[in-house]
């Protein structure tokens, strides 16, 4: 494994890794308890597992459209415009934005002051993506790392205390495993899968590696081998202090309690540093990935103006529709995931009958 492969694999979970994921490990860990493990495997199956097996199944194809593309040929650009869409500008970039915010409400209050913040926060999404092969330098040199660093210094301090394990709460009492299967699956990485791929293969190429799709499995495997450890970090945190997080409503709540048991006043920062780099990091690579896309299949606008017109819609609705969206799209997603993976299994098909076909 070469130091511009590790790169990728680190800007590929930079892109994963967002305030969704962030929080679903400790809720997790809290609530399950001394069942953590059982609800953790559950967890890693949807939320780590699936989406790097996605990635790598897509691999061959360099892209998830041309991959869908071989089951009818309108279907690729249909399908991928809808996913696009929606874990873009409909639901995800907007929402990064209002996730960043809730952790900074102690500073930010206020009508005029929320607007400052969103248009500040798409503000340094947009100079983070307007260069697209410059994200591997952003995501896996800096922003990656420092993420990975903060999360550190917030869940190895409680390693040490007393453990407070409890029993297993509410439905992870009766059924951990299945529980944190279904908390994975929420998390739709999977669909992000279908996504990542475009900007991962543009910085292959801008690193001039030969390999291309060994080069993008191998990265999948990277980000999912640091998902995978974060989340078992942060979820066994929780659990051996489930005595003290498990009344608290979620994750957020256990982060910011964490953080604050170390280091008081100063966590609330450390917390809200946290978050915002998450989602800076989730909210940059989507802009990036959705701008490239439509630049690719719709050229009518460049790269920089498909970037500027995904910022700004992400912004207004940021700021005015987030709500109504996703009364409706969240509906719209529980149908497409499903979907996604019968489309994987094409995929694998496809690659073995490739394969017989070279070898005959």
């Amino acid at each position: 494994m070469t130091k511009k492969t590790l790169l990728l694999g680190i800007t590929l979970f930079s892109m994963f890794f967002g305030a969704g994921n962030l929080i679903f490990a400790p809720y997790l860990g809290a609530q399950s308890a001394s069942d953590a493990w059982l609800a953790l495997a559950g967890m890693l199956t949807t939320s780590v597992l699936m989406p790097v097996l996605a990635i790598v199944i897509i691999a061959p194809y360099q892209t998830a459209n041309n991959m869908i593309s071989r089951i009818w040929k309108p279907l690729g650009p249909i399908f991928m415009t809808l996913v696009y869409l929606l874990i873009g500008p409909c639901i995800a970039i907007p929402r990064t934005a209002s996730t960043a915010l809730e952790m900074w409400t102690w500073l930010v209050q206020g009508q005029w002051a929320t607007i400052l913040w969103i248009v500040l926060f798409f503000s340094m999404a947009l100079i983070m993506a307007i260069r697209p092969g410059k994200l591997k330098d952003i995501l896996g040199k800096v922003m990656g790392p420092i993420l990975i660093v903060l999360i550190l210094l917030v869940c190895i301090p409680l390693l040490f205390n007393e453990p407070q394990v409890v029993a297993a709460g509410g439905i992870y009492a009766s059924n951990p495993f299945f529980t944190g299967l279904n908390e994975g699956y929420q998390t739709m990485d999977i669909l992000a899968a279908f996504c990542f791929g475009i900007i991962i293969v543009m910085n292959i190429k801008k690193l001039e590696i030969k390999k291309e799709k060994q080069t993008l499995a191998l990265s999948a495997i990277i980000a999912g081998t640091l998902l995978a450890s974060l989340y078992i970090l942060l979820a066994f945190t929780a659990s051996q202090n489930s005595g003290i997080f498990q009344p608290l409503s979620n994750g957020a709540q256990i982060l910011s309690l964490a953080a604050s048991m170390t280091y008081g006043s100063f966590g609330q920062i450390l917390c809200g540093l946290i978050f915002l780099i998450a989602c800076l990091n989730v909210c940059s690579g989507l802009l990036a990935c959705c701008s490239e896309y439509f630049h690719e299949h719709f050229p009518v606008l460049s790269y920089f103006q498909w970037l500027m017109l995904f910022t700004i819609a992400g912004a207004i609705t940021a700021c005015t529709g987030l709500d109504s969206i996703l009364s409706w799209s969240g509906t719209l997603l529980s149908y497409i995931c499903p979907l996604s993976l019968v489309l994987l299994v094409f995929g694998v098909f496809f690659s073995i009958k490739d394969r017989r076909f070279q070898t005959k």
